[in-house]
């Protein structure tokens, strides 16, 4: 990866509640753009530009709040000006302009609310405020979301421990590559070697001092495996009160938790929309440009649907999009799939269960066996693509992890018919080992009759061992929308680490934050009619009418 695709991607996250008055003045604002700080109750000074349209009066704002500097927001402020509409872009704390110390997500909900009073005061705003932005900066928005009128996530979350330990993994590239390159007023520049080198240092706890300096946010983040009071400090999933319309990505960091943001809100009336399209967090291994931005939109287009909310039009969803609550591409067939439900109601999940001689096949087999592999943590099974950030990420070839003995794979005969995936993939299995703990990663892969290998979703779970005995785990595989074509094969990969996606397992049931000590751990992977592995596909036939 290259340092300076790293510092593109960096986006995301929250805060405390702390209610305050303020009295700054508009006084000597001009049209155009004013620089200004914002005073909050504690005396801190948030570096804000304001950019005031030609129309005289009160108008509406659209509300950016950045750690990434708020100067790469000014084509937004110019173009706004002949609209009639208001753009407020600020610094976070700490970070670039703005006074104080920057710790992640510890202030953007108290901040942000008291920016929102402090517009809703002057006398250029009418009060009605839609706020942007993606990743990090849509985080903001979750933070103050039910004090916004309109707001439009993108790639982003509201629950930050769904993105730092999804089902119970650490996120561990994510967490030490956005956490090195953000802890200072700016941007660190850290070489891309020493970066990689830091995922290997144990206890991971040590790596911060090792590779860059004591960051006491990573540690937080290490300390706190489990959903306890820290996460929940900065926990906004569900508050939400006003309409909005949130992008997600196939293959983002933030897929799982964006699904489950938005079904937090599903039985509220807000008018929410959920679209997910063929986009990642970051650079793509593999191009493919999925039929074009005629196919797939641009990601642009949420700047349309802001500007048009502000204007008092009717939010209705354009082509190549389907005016409903979920909007769902499906890639290698390339078009969206509207529903009014989440999965869909033309998905039904079939199960095709792992059989003798590598087979995954649609029955389950009349005789037990299992296949069986080592894994060692201090070769830990490599991660292509997927739901990572930076450079290489998303759709990728699996072809050099073929070879590695330390996985078992299944894989369909050849597809007659296009078998279309569309929802949340899982995976039934049973399992045994020889260590108190370890971890299951399973990934569902296209086969292209060239001989190509794509990665199409992955997921994982710790796992405790209660005895010796094979037992029945439940994982999670995330979700997708797919479609394996004719002549093609699905593949399914079982291994027991995905690095550095995320973090080793070290086989040992000690704490991530202060785990040193390696065991080898002799896998098992059973089938069969008394152990029936499978992975479960959410699979979608568009000749089922809507009902």
């Amino acid at each position: 990866m290259r340092n300076n695709s790293l510092l593109l991607i960096l986006l995301f996250i929250v805060s405390l509640n702390v209610s305050a008055q303020i009295s700054v003045t508009d006084t000597g604002l001009k049209q155009g753009k004013n620089e200004l700080n914002i005073t909050m109750s504690d005396g801190t000074e948030l570096a804000t530009d304001i950019y005031l349209p030609e129309k005289k009066g009160r108008v509406p704002v659209i509300l950016v709040r950045t750690p990434y500097d708020k100067a790469s927001e000014e084509w937004m402020g110019n173009a706004l000006k002949d609209l009639g509409i208001a753009a407020v872009v600020q610094d976070c704390r700490g970070k670039f302009r703005s006074g104080g110390n920057f710790v992640p997500f510890v202030n953007e909900r108290s901040d942000g609310l008291e920016t929102l009073r402090w517009i809703r005061k002057q006398s250029w705003s009418d009060g009605k405020i839609a706020g942007r932005g993606g990743s990090y900066v849509g985080y903001t928005q979750w933070a103050i979301s039910d004090s916004l009128d309109f707001m439009t996530p993108l790639l982003t979350g509201a629950r930050l421990y769904d993105l730092f330990y999804p089902d119970s993994l650490f996120s561990l590239h994510l967490a030490f590559i956005w956490g090195f390159l953000n802890d200072s007023q700016t941007m660190n520049s850290i070489p891309a070697e020493k970066l990689a080198a830091s995922f290997k240092i144990l206890p991971l706890g040590a790596a911060d001092d090792s590779t860059f300096k004591d960051t006491p946010f990573i540690t937080d983040w290490l300390q706190h495996q489990s959903f306890d009071k820290y996460w929940k400090d900065f926990d906004y999933r569900g508050i939400a009160r006003a309409p909005f319309i949130s992008i997600a990505g196939w293959y983002d960091i933030f897929l799982k938790a964006q699904i489950d943001d938005f079904e937090a809100l599903n039985s509220s009336d807000n008018g929410g929309r959920l679209i997910i399209g063929p986009w990642c967090h970051g650079n793509p291994a593999e191009k493919n440009n999925y039929g074009g931005t005629g196919k797939t939109g641009d990601l642009s287009m949420l700047f349309e649907y802001e500007k048009d909310f502000l204007a008092g039009k009717r939010i209705s969803l354009k082509p190549p999009l389907k005016d409903k609550k979920y909007n769902l591409f499906i890639m290698e067939r390339n078009e969206y799939v509207g529903s009014d439900v989440w999965p869909p109601r033309e998905t039904s999940f079939v199960p095709y269960y792992l059989g003798p001689g590598n087979q995954l096949i649609p029955d389950t087999q009349r005789h037990d066996g299992y296949y069986q592999y080592v894994y060692d943590p201090a070769d830990p099974f490599p991660s292509i693509g997927g739901t990572i950030l930076g450079e290489g990420v998303g759709p990728a070839r699996q072809n050099a992890n073929t070879g590695r003995q330390d996985q078992a794979f299944f894989i369909t005969t050849s597809i007659e018919e296009p078998l279309t995936l569309l929802g949340p993939v899982t995976a039934t299995l049973w399992v045994s080992g020889n260590t108190p703990c370890t971890d299951f990663i399973v990934e569902i892969q296209d086969v292209f009759p060239d001989g190509k290998i794509i990665n199409i979703q992955e997921g994982g779970a710790r796992v405790r061992f209660k005895g010796e005995g094979p037992q029945k785990e439940e994982i999670s595989v995330w979700a997708t929308g797919y479609q394996l074509n004719k002549g093609h094969r699905l593949r399914m990969i079982i291994a027991s680490s995905w690095f550095p996606r995320y973090a080793r397992n070290l086989n040992t049931c000690e704490p991530v934050l202060t785990a040193e000590k390696m065991m080898k751990a002799s896998q098992k992977i059973w089938y069969g009619r008394k152990t029936p592995s499978s992975i479960n596909l959410p699979v979608y036939k568009p000749n089922v009418a809507l009902k």
